[in-house]
């Protein structure tokens, strides 16, 4: 029992077990990658909230036990960063959120570490906390056009590589119908939990009221009977296998996709300050050419 406990006791083998802190780490790192590329939904929510707590609790356990390390110190930093975006995408779904929070404060206080640096560090991850609240808050709530947004209509191509998706935007001051496409075979189911994919084109809108029918025709997608959409120009093949090709940026990968005034007016306005620079460039470079014969003119007069 005593050669048992000198083991657990001693330094080298309590670094070694801190190494293990990094799969909560992980953890973080793939939902906060979740949380910003796909739609999270639960096929089976309890089960995924008893298995998440008790990975979490383990996880806790293993650094309280090895509080003294430093590189559980380093994992502990770590995670109050990697807990943020998941804090602010996926606000409200406290099955993942919950656990994660009372593992990220727990690993970052119970850590052994300097009490000033310790309290140097919390107050740059409290302000860290804020100020990204208060600027995400403003985005979603202030800079962007808020809707209330009803999916009316979908459907799948015949190869089953694109689906597209209608739906009706309406907002305090009018209300449009926008047509999106999506690739259909880059979700990811993990049981329990479900992963939609969030990459998507628009392809069409109109202002309400409007009529909008959608079909395919083969690899065709036609709207009000015009070709709107053909997969063949995104799909390419690699060693005998189809692949999507987003490479031309009329795709959007996030949940970021509708409209923003404040960087439509920038956009507008760096474009305006382009053909303003320009202007002068190109009229000083023909009236150069242009003068040229003239002067050669004049000079003939004077010889």
């Amino acid at each position: 029992m005593n050669k048992v406990m000198g083991i657990l006791k001693n330094k080298w083998f309590i670094f070694g077990v801190s190494f293990l802190n990094a799969a909560y780490s992980a953890a973080l790192c793939f939902f906060a990658y979740a949380v910003f590329f796909y739609d999270i939904e639960y096929t089976n929510k309890v089960t995924f909230a008893v298995f998440y707590s008790v990975f979490s609790l383990l996880i806790g356990f293993l650094m309280y036990y090895t509080r003294k390390s430093r590189l559980t110190a380093v994992f502990g930093m770590l995670n109050m960063v990697l807990f943020l975006p998941t804090l602010l995408l996926d606000w409200g779904n406290w099955p993942l959120l919950i656990p994660a929070a009372i593992v990220t404060l727990f690993g970052f206080f119970s850590c052994r570490m300097n009490d000033t640096f310790k309290t140097v560090m919390g107050t740059v991850f409290l302000l860290m906390y804020i100020v990204a609240g208060v600027a995400f808050f403003l985005v979603m709530n202030v800079f962007r056009i808020q809707t209330v947004d009803t999916l009316i209509g979908q459907g799948v191509s015949p190869s089953g590589d694109f689906r597209y998706y209608i739906v009706d935007m309406q907002n305090n001051a009018s209300g449009k119908t926008v047509v999106y496409v999506q690739p259909n075979t880059l979700d990811i189911d993990h049981g329990f939990v479900k992963m939609d994919c969030t990459i998507k084109r628009l392809i069409r809108q109109v202002n309400n009221p409007a009529v909008i029918e959608c079909r395919w025709e083969d690899t065709r997608l036609f709207i009000n009977n015009e070709e709107y959409f053909d997969e063949t120009e995104f799909i390419t093949f690699e060693d005998g296998e189809r692949v999507y090709d987003f490479s031309n940026g009329t795709w959007t990968y996030t949940f970021f996709s509708l409209d923003y005034p404040l960087f439509e007016l920038i956009n507008s306005m760096t474009e305006t300050i382009r053909e303003k620079l320009s202007e002068p460039v190109e009229s000083e470079t023909e009236q150069t050419v242009t003068d040229v014969p003239a002067a050669r003119v004049m000079l003939s007069y004077l010889y």
